[in-house]
């Protein structure tokens, strides 16, 4: 009689099961005749998910199997929003502006800020929001801006924001 072991729990297996009844794990499938091939693992699910499911769901024309979805990484907007609670001061930061024809250059000066995580930009309609949070403290700076004028650039580096905007 044919047993095997798991090679991951080391459970006794038998020769029809296709997964460890104890782990779960997916059992080798031995030669079968075929030269050269030895220990495939065969994992149905991903069968299922890859070849069979989208199979089936052009042929139907629907959505009969359906894509496992990822947990989303967490947006550097939820986190900013996460810590925000922690604010106990509101500052408006320095910011040297220079134009250079039709581009304007801002440099927001961020003292403590350490990267560039720690920053939300909101472009809207006619402003730019830019919040920094640097421990207990909040730099909040609004820009206005001209309709037409776009944010051609953003860079974090030694403290200072260096927004460049233009028309578009």
């Amino acid at each position: 009689m044919f047993k095997k072991k798991c090679n991951v729990c080391g459970s006794t297996l038998e020769k029809q099961w296709s997964f460890c009844p104890n782990c779960g794990a997916s059992c080798a499938v031995r030669n079968m005749g075929v030269p050269g091939i030895n220990n495939i693992n065969l994992d149905l699910t991903k069968v299922m998910q890859q070849v069979v499911g989208p199979l089936l769901n052009s042929a139907f024309g629907g959505n009969i199997f359906k894509q496992k979805s990822q947990p989303q990484k967490q947006s550097m907007q939820e986190k900013f929003n996460k810590n925000i609670g922690n604010v106990e001061e509101v500052i408006e930061p320095q910011d040297l502006v220079s134009e250079h024809g039709d581009t304007i250059v801002h440099a927001i000066n961020l003292p403590g800020v350490k990267s560039k995580s720690d920053i939300n930009i909101t472009k809207m309609e006619n402003s730019i929001e830019v919040r920094a949070l640097c421990g207990k403290k909040l730099y909040l700076k609004i820009i206005q801006r001209e309709k037409g004028e776009g944010v051609v650039s953003e860079d974090f580096t030694q403290e200072n924001l260096i927004l460049v905007l233009k028309k578009i």
